[in-house]
């Protein structure tokens, strides 16, 4: 083994990186209780206190490596080469936060790929194998409590798993950013932006993990004389659970993208007729999503006029366009526990008598609310 700025050093400071990460994903679980409470599915829920709890208990073995390598063989030496137990179980826990993240992700593109197992089965099999190799190497390191012995007999174990979770990052990545980018409108509408806003952020949180677990890699077999890349290892969970909970965070912040700026939603007037069957249009301005108006009369009320003013239009022809009721479904967000559709704008104009538009510029009382 390297010396021990190179082994037990590198252990200290990932083990500070490894706490200053821990402190971002109780941060996101705190959002999320904040933004979501009771409210979310409980699926989801579970999600979130599993990867909050799984989070703790790695921070907790880290730290206890730390107190085995520093204070309990302090001035010893040949402690460099030994691997205590906390540092293989931190190993399976890293696997299995992962294995959450994918599946979670695999979930996801379950549900844009309109329910295809042919592109998810292949994350869900690759990501299996990764929890697999984990659980040998964790196994391994246990029995040989030895680096250099783990290296020379089941070094490649250890590699399997790193190379395994990298594909399975970049895999999820390609097919998240192309289901996406097919679900375009091919318009400069509402829908194409939000679509924008979660490619990037998909690239982003994905690319992340991916560089981290492909860092580490390449530290393991160019240098597995020292333990850097373990210090690097200590990061994986913690960027995983934040990715994940990160993502069903933002659900609210991409709803609200959905509003107008200046939408503000009331309750619902139940005692209005029904909506009668009209005729939509839809208008565009220099890729802002501006209002599409939908004019009916109703035949039971004279003189009573509505307009509906929907959010986006789900694809323009040249003849009429489709309202998108939910921007945020049609992402599969929904599937991530988005209760609800989103509300659509609607603008009653109720005729002024008479005797009053003398006070009064426009005949006409707008009543926003929402249906």
């Amino acid at each position: 083994m390297a010396d021990i700025e190179d082994t037990i050093g590198a252990i200290l400071v990932g083990a500070l990186i490894s706490a200053i990460l821990s402190g971002t994903v109780a941060t996101q679980v705190f959002l999320y209780l904040k933004l979501y409470g009771t409210d979310d599915y409980k699926r989801n829920t579970f999600i979130v206190c599993t990867l909050w709890t799984l989070d703790s208990l790695h921070l907790a073995m880290v730290f206890a490596s730390c107190w085995i390598y520093l204070i309990r063989n302090f001035g010893n030496t040949t402690i460099c080469d030994y691997i205590p137990w906390t540092i293989a179980l931190t190993v399976a826990l890293t696997a299995i936060v992962t294995l959450i993240s994918h599946c979670f992700f695999a979930h996801r593109i379950y549900m844009l790929s309109k329910q295809s197992w042919t592109l998810t089965a292949p994350i869900i099999l690759l990501a299996v194998g990764r929890l697999a190799a984990a659980l040998v190497s964790t196994s391994e390191m246990i029995n040989l409590r030895s680096y250099s012995a783990f290296v020379s007999q089941v070094g490649w174990v250890f590699t399997t798993g790193l190379s395994l979770s990298t594909s399975v990052d970049v895999l999820i990545t390609v097919i998240l950013i192309t289901l996406l980018q097919r679900s375009r409108t091919g318009f400069s509408t509402l829908t194409d932006r939000l679509i924008d806003v979660v490619t990037v952020y998909t690239l982003e949180t994905g690319l992340l993990t991916c560089i981290t677990t492909a860092v580490s890699l390449i530290c393991w077999l160019t240098m597995p004389q020292n333990l850097i890349f373990l210090a690097l290892h200590f990061s994986i969970p913690k960027l995983y659970a934040t990715s994940t909970l990160a993502t069903l965070n933002a659900r609210k912040s991409l709803r609200r993208r959905t509003y107008p700026p200046d939408q503000h939603i009331l309750p619902v007037i139940s005692s209005l007729p029904s909506l009668p069957k009209a005729q939509s249009q839809t208008q565009r301005d220099l890729g802002e999503a501006s209002d599409s108006q939908l004019k009916a009369t109703n035949s039971t009320s004279p003189g009573r006029t509505r307009t509906v003013t929907p959010l986006d239009a789900k694809h323009v022809t040249g003849k009429d366009a489709t309202p998108t009721h939910d921007i945020i479904d049609e992402l599969g967000f929904a599937e991530l526990g988005i209760r609800g559709p989103i509300p659509i704008p609607v603008t009653v104009s109720l005729p002024v008598p008479e005797r009053t538009r003398t006070h009064a510029r426009t005949s006409s009382l707008p009543l926003p609310l929402t249906l």
